[in-house]
């Protein structure tokens, strides 16, 4: 059975326990609802694959901080001028991988996804959770991402421990998503923020 509470204190770091011990929740960011779970345990993202239906691709880590996605990915020049300009925010980078995540997070790639969400309650369930979490959407794969707790529940009642009900998320669109390497820059999905104000942003 899937629970559903509020985003006090108590509340967030009764989810951060559940992060901790391997299980899987649900909880308001500053574009859509994200389902989570401790990035660096294959046993949790293999069970998140599962529950999400998810057959491929990779799945981004949302973090508390730059200091922590510098552990996790290569930040070089141009992905730290644009990490100053949009984080927090809704831009997701796509960089080279500095830790040890399980392949399912990668999807076997040498390459991550990181974000700094604009949203306090996730933020303080970030750093409460060691500092790093899955973020991708919460919702069955291939179907609508999800703006209200409620909507999450339903989708998925039973599959997931926790859901943390923070009302509607304040933009309701996904992340637009940047593959960094080296000076070459791909959007991989335009979607929050527009190419011209990434140029824009640009050194």
């Amino acid at each position: 059975m899937t629970r559903l509470i509020g985003t006090s204190l108590v509340d967030i770091g009764e989810a951060a326990r559940l992060v901790h011990e391997g299980g899987l929740i649900a909880y308001p960011t500053d574009t859509v609802y994200g389902l989570g779970c401790n990035p660096f345990d294959a046993d949790a993202v293999d069970r998140l694959v599962k529950a999400k239906e998810r057959v491929k691709g990779s799945l981004p880590v949302l973090v508390s901080s730059l200091a922590e996605a510098e552990r996790i990915g290569e930040i070089n020049e141009v992905a730290a001028a644009l990490a100053s300009k949009f984080w927090p925010g809704p831009l997701t980078l796509v960089v080279r991988m500095r830790s040890n995540l399980p392949a399912t997070v990668t999807g076997g790639s040498q390459l991550v996804g990181l974000r700094i969400p604009n949203h306090e309650t996730a933020r303080t369930l970030i750093q409460e959770s060691g500092g790093a979490i899955v973020g991708t959407s919460a919702n069955i794969s291939g179907r609508q991402s999800l703006t209200t707790a409620w909507d999450v529940l339903r989708e998925l009642e039973g599959r997931i421990d926790l859901v943390l009900d923070g009302g509607p998320t304040p933009l309701a669109r996904e992340s637009t998503v940047l593959r960094v390497l080296g000076g070459e820059l791909t959007v991989l999905r335009e979607v929050a923020i527009s190419r011209d104000d990434i140029l824009k942003a640009l050194p």
